[in-house]
């Protein structure tokens, strides 16, 4: 697995690509304001889910953001799997629950 991280002026786009960099496995959009920063979208192809893609994908995603509050809004199932990585509820946004990880 190799993770590839592209600039963009205000957000980082990253792509997990299988060994042979034939496909994409997985891909992670992170919008910068000043000292936050919010994940707009991780997603895991359905073919690779539950191999510790995501969970690869998002350590990278915080090791590139320390220092900054990273918010989200996830659906209600998403919540624990991203508890496990340090975010926390802070409310809701219609059908969305917002989370957040400290600095």
């Amino acid at each position: 697995m190799q993770i590839k991280r592209f600039e963009q002026e205000d957000a980082c786009k990253y792509e997990c690509w299988d060994d042979y960099q034939c496909s994409v496995m997985a891909s992670a959009v992170v919008r910068r304001h000043g000292k936050q920063a919010y994940l707009q979208d991780i997603n895991v192809s359905s073919g690779y889910r539950g191999r510790g893609i995501g969970t690869g994908l998002l350590k990278q995603i915080l090791v590139d953001f320390e220092g900054k509050l990273i918010m989200a809004s996830v659906f209600e199932a998403r919540v624990p799997w991203y508890e496990r990585h340090g975010f926390r509820p802070t409310g809701s946004e219609g059908n969305l629950v917002i989370i957040e990880k400290s600095p």
